[in-house]
């Protein structure tokens, strides 16, 4: 297997996604509810969109690349640290045509990653969805 990396960038489908679907909940609870219900509606759902955009756009310990090896290891580079950190795909990981739905572990840490399609490049993302599906290092079985 050649080496390669993934990098990473904000997904714009992702961003238009979540704007639309809060613009459709902030329609529904404008008509629906009156009075405070109303107001306490429109607050809540003004803060989950600030919250999502900011999800959206990257952290600041969001993952700018992924780094695949020659054996098949990966490692990652997050936004808030300047060299690449081994990690380590777990089973539960998802992995559709148009998003993939990452699981990594880093030493005693677990974290999700979502990537839509759109925030790498086509070839980088063909190849990010060949390797979680087929290419991953094959764990050794256990013997009790």
């Amino acid at each position: 297997m050649q080496p390669f990396c993934v990098r990473i960038r904000p997904s714009l489908s992702l961003a238009a996604l979540s704007l639309l679907l809060h613009a459709a909940a902030f329609t529904i609870c404008a008509v629906w509810f009156y009075g405070a219900q109303r107001a306490f509606g429109l607050a809540a759902l003004a803060l989950s969109l600030a919250h999502s955009l900011r999800a959206v756009s990257g952290r600041r310990n969001a993952v700018e690349e992924i780094h695949i090896g020659t054996k098949g290891h990966s490692s990652l580079k997050l936004k808030n640290n300047a060299e690449l950190v081994p990690a380590q795909l777990l089973d539960d990981s998802l992995v559709h045509p148009y998003a993939c739905f990452l699981k990594w572990r880093i030493g005693e840490r677990t974290f999700r990653q979502c990537i839509p399609a759109d925030a790498a490049d086509a070839e980088s993302y063909r190849r990010l969805t060949v390797w979680v599906r087929y290419g991953q290092p094959r764990k050794e079985k256990q013997t009790q």
